[in-house]
C-alpha cells in the first residue's frame, strides 16, 4: 500500500460500512470513524462494533464542527470518505483534508441524487445501478465523479438485498479508488445529464393508490420498501397493513374497480384488481405479525368482492 494517504476519516452511520472498514484496517490504513449525531439502532450497533474492534469513533456535533476538524488535524488525516452519513458538512470540514473529501453514492449521478437512491431505483424498476465516488461539494451529490462501477439490479431485489450487494462490492471498489487516487491515475469528470431527486419517501409515497398505480409499479414499490418501510401500505377497514411482496399476474378482473379482491384460494392466493390487470398479494405485515396472503385472508376474514380503501377516501 502506498503511504500517500494512510490516515482516513470515515463518515458513516450504518453497519453496511463494516466490510469496507475491515478492508481499510487489513490494508494498514489508520481510521477514525465519525458517526451521525443522533444514531438509530443500526448506528448504535456500529458504534458498539467499533468499540469491540478498538477503532476510534466520535459523534458528529452539528453545532461544533470544529471538533471534527480538531480530530482531523490532530490525527493528521489525509483523506475523508463519506459512506452512509446524513449530515451536511460545512466548509470548515470539507476543506480540512489535504487529500480531499469524497462520497460513495449508489447511482449513476446526476441521476438519483439524494439520501435514498437505492429505494427509488428499485421502485422505478431500474436494471442496473452504479457505485460512484465523487468529490464532496457544498451541495449534496453534485461533485465531480472520480470513479464508477456498474452494480446489477435484479427484478427480485429488495432494499436490503441491494444494500447487501453494495456492502460486498464496496471494499474492492474503494480499495481501487484509494490506490489509483494515490498514484494520480484518476481524472475528475463533471456530472453530465439531467439530475433527478432520490429524496426520503413520504408516508403518502408509501400508500398504494389503486386509481393510478399499475400492477408492476405496486410490486416494485413493495420491494423497494421491504423491509425498511414495511413495503407499501394498504388501507383496509381504516387500518394500515404493509405489503412486503406482490406479483403481477394474468387474471381476469371482470371490470371491477381497482383495489377489489378478485379471488382468494389455492393455487392463486389473494388476487386484487389493479388499474391494468391483477396483483397477487404474497406477503403482508401488520402489528400481529407477517402473513402470507392466504393466511392473512383466513385469519382476518378477507373475502372476494371486498375493496381496499383509496387514498382519496382518507381525506
Amino acid at each position: 500500500m502506498t503511504n500517500k494517504y494512510k490516515n482516513i476519516v470515515l463518515f458513516s452511520s450504518s453497519t453496511i460500512v463494516l466490510p469496507t472498514l475491515y478492508m481499510l484496517l487489513d490494508s494498514q490504513y489508520s481510521v477514525l470513524v465519525v458517526l451521525n449525531e443522533q444514531g438509530d439502532s443500526d448506528c448504535m450497533q456500529l458504534e458498539q462494533q467499533l468499540h469491540h474492534m478498538n477503532v476510534p469513533a466520535i459523534r458528529y456535533q452539528t453545532n461544533q464542527p470544529e471538533l471534527v476538524v480538531y480530530q482531523i488535524k490532530s490525527r493528521q488525516a489525509d483523506l475523508g470518505l463519506i459512506y452512509t452519513f446524513s449530515h451536511k458538512l460545512p466548509a470548515v470540514v470539507l476543506n480540512a483534508f489535504d487529500g480531499g473529501l469524497f462520497n460513495l453514492h449508489a447511482s449513476a449521478l446526476p441521476q438519483y441524487r439524494g439520501s435514498m437512491p437505492l429505494y427509488w431505483q428499485i421502485r422505478n424498476r431500474e436494471t442496473e445501478s452504479y457505485l460512484s465516488i465523487i468529490k464532496v461539494e457544498d451541495e449534496f451529490d453534485t461533485g465531480d465523479i472520480m470513479l464508477q462501477q456498474i452494480m446489477t439490479l435484479s427484478p427480485l431485489d429488495t432494499l436490503n438485498s441491494v444494500a447487501h450487494t453494495l456492502a460486498q462490492q464496496a471494499p474492492q471498489f474503494i480499495q481501487d479508488f484509494m490506490t489509483r487516487y494515490a498514484n494520480d491515475e484518476l481524472t475528475a469528470v463533471a456530472q453530465q445529464g439531467e439530475a433527478s431527486n432520490a429524496r426520503m419517501p413520504t408516508q403518502k409515497d408509501m400508500l398504494i393508490n389503486w386509481k393510478t398505480m399499475k400492477s408492476e409499479e405496486i410490486a416494485a414499490a413493495a420491494r423497494a420498501g421491504n423491509p425498511l418501510f414495511n413495503g407499501m401500505t394498504i388501507i383496509w377497514k381504516q387500518s394500515y397493513m404493509g405489503l412486503l411482496q406482490a406479483t403481477s399476474i394474468e387474471h381476469p378482473n371482470y371490470g371491477v374497480p381497482a383495489g377489489t379482491v378478485l379471488h382468494i384460494g389455492e393455487p392463486e392466493g389473494v388476487v386484487v384488481a389493479t388499474l391494468d390487470g391483477a396483483l397477487r398479494l404474497d406477503v403482508l405485515t401488520i402489528a400481529e405479525g407477517v402473513f402470507s396472503g392466504l393466511a392473512f385472508a383466513e385469519r382476518f376474514g378477507l373475502d372476494a368482492g371486498m375493496q381496499f380503501e383509496l387514498i382519496s377516501e382518507q381525506g
